[in-house]
């Protein structure tokens, strides 16, 4: 929490659901905010936000604090903005997935990019694709963000925050997204990153490998005993700053600190699925 993202200072149109911060410069996000709002409510590109705030993801948090202000060069002129929306036009050979590749997207940000393609494996020679990003050929060995763990982390709780406000429900069926129990909601996540855990919060903890509380990266399973009875009996997702994505008896769907009076005395252990 507390972290601080700069937007433009200019006043955010009044169709906005975004609201103003109170100083010129930041923006404190409240519910219900994306980056993609805040961006455009400040005339920014959404990877500008994240570049002049230095994320890699698109997870932010209520009460986050963002830059928004786009810095100048040496030479007083501004840095130039992305034009809003690059396109390719389809050839001969061309596949969504090769497009996808050629600007260093996963097939799944093509599509968000493109929500009229409703085939991704029917496309014309000639159609217009929007696309963003870098082209390969200035980063030709780098591998596709879909394969790296930071693509992997941002799916997990980037599907994880989609269930914000969920109820909880202990048993909770797997194919359920409308009530989870705490294991159901991780196994959910998880499976936007491809891979399947265990059903229960016990099982899931012996999956992967152990890591140490002070060494904690985002997408972490964090467990915790809370009847105080030496046994595993809730899990959630580590989301970095101290907060964990997880479906609580009291909350559903929600963030909490790992930290706290409730939280901290019960933690038990964590593990690494994410590699």
């Amino acid at each position: 929490m507390g972290q601080t993202i700069r937007v433009s200072g200019q006043a955010i149109p009044t169709n906005s659901n975004a609201s103003k911060s109170g100083s010129t410069g930041t923006y404190t996000v409240k519910s219900g905010d994306t980056l993609g709002q805040i961006a455009k409510a400040k005339n920014m590109t959404l990877q500008q936000l994240k570049s002049v705030n230095r994320l890699t993801e698109s997870l932010i948090f209520p009460g986050q604090v963002l830059k928004v202000t786009i810095t100048t060069m040496n030479n007083g002129s501004n840095v130039n903005k992305e034009t809003s929306e690059k396109k390719h036009v389809v050839k001969l050979g061309d596949s969504l997935s090769s497009i996808a590749k050629k600007y260093n997207l996963s097939l799944n940000a093509l599509l968000k990019l493109n929500p009229a393609i409703t085939n991704s494996n029917r496309i014309k020679i000639g159609q217009s694709i929007i696309v963003s990003g870098k082209s390969l050929s200035s980063a030709a060995n780098k591998p596709s963000i879909s394969t790296t763990k930071s693509a992997k982390v941002n799916a997990v709780l980037t599907a994880g925050a989609k269930y914000m406000g969920a109820k909880y429900m202990y048993g909770a069926s797997t194919s359920r997204t409308d009530v989870f129990d705490c294991s159901s909601f991780t196994l959910k996540a998880f499976q936007a990153a491809g891979i399947s855990l265990p059903r229960t919060s016990l099982a899931q903890s012996r999956a992967g490998a152990s890591v140490s509380s002070n060494n904690l990266q985002k997408g972490d399973l964090v467990f915790f005993d809370t009847n105080d009875d030496g046994v595993i009996n809730h899990v959630g997702i580590y989301a970095g700053n101290g907060q964990m994505l997880n479906a609580a008896t009291s909350n559903g769907v929600s963030y909490a600190n790992i930290n706290s009076s409730y939280w901290g005395p019960r933690f038990v252990k964590a593990v690494r699925v994410l590699n």
